[in-house]
Order: C-alpha cells, then structure tokens, then sequence
C-alpha cells in the first residue's frame, strides 16, 4: 500500500480498515471486530463477554470498555476520512452514557469523521445494543493529525 491509496474504493477501503482494526493488540484482546467500513461510517462490533460485566449482579458493561471500543471506531472512521494512510492520536474523548449495557447482548458502535482540518479531526460514535433507537452511549471525540505515515 502506498500514501497515495484511494480511500474511496469499497475493498481498499474494507481491506485498510481490517488491517487497522487488527493492528492495535487491545482491539484484538477484546475482540472489536470490523462489520463495515462504510461509507460514510464504520460500524464495529464486540461480541459480550462476562469478563466486560463491571456489576456482575446487575449484569451491567463497565463503561471503560465500550470507551476503547468507542475510541478505536473513531479513530478508525478518521483514518478513513483523510488522504494518505496519516498515523492520528487521540486528543479528546467523551463519552455520554445514556442507559447501561445489559449482559448477554453485543455491543455495536457505528462511528463517522464529521470534520478534518489541517491539524486536528472530528469524529462521533453512537453505541448500541441491537437497536440503534435506543442508544447505550454517545461519544464525541477529537484526533491530532500527526503528519507521519503508518506505513514504515
């Protein structure tokens, strides 16, 4: 792959986005995986685990999980949004909880890069459990384009 790969195209683009998701070891120790690369959004998925529960009695997510799945997704949805194959870092995060992610269902996240200057991009990400309606969490997150490419 080159800096001057097009985005646009749907296989590339699923094709960089695979690789992005795999790349960083805390997506793959978690299993957030890819579901679609869009556009205009990422959608990701992980898959409900026990060992996520942050009350095991109320059978609730702790919320720090669904903040690095929703941290990866949007990244990832800014990664695709500008030219190049330019390495971004989070600046800012936040998250708004809306109601607890309940045991036994998945978590989906769908993310979109909404804005990139020259310096900095900004992404938001809804998260969900089957039904995009009723939504577990909303994140909005900034990244810094750091001028450097991922590829060595």
């Amino acid at each position: 792959m080159t800096d001057s790969i097009d985005k646009s195209d749907p296989v590339v683009r699923g094709k960089i986005a695979q690789r992005f998701t795999d790349a960083i070891p805390h997506n793959r120790a978690i299993g957030l995986t890819l579901i679609s690369a869009g556009p205009p959004d990422v959608h990701t998925r992980l898959a409900y685990r026990e060992d996520f529960l942050g009350n095991v009695k109320a059978g609730l997510w702790h919320t720090a999980i669904a903040t690095t799945a929703a941290d990866s997704s949007c990244g990832l949805a800014v990664f695709l949004a500008m030219p190049g194959m330019e390495a971004v870092a989070t600046l800012d995060l936040r998250m708004d909880y809306l109601r607890p992610a309940v045991a036994g269902r998945d978590l989906e996240i769908v993310a979109s890069c909404h804005h990139v200057t020259r310096n900095v991009a900004f992404a938001t990400a809804m998260l969900h459990q089957g039904d995009s309606g009723r939504p577990t969490a909303r994140c909005t997150a900034t990244f810094m384009r750091t001028g450097g490419s991922v590829l060595p």
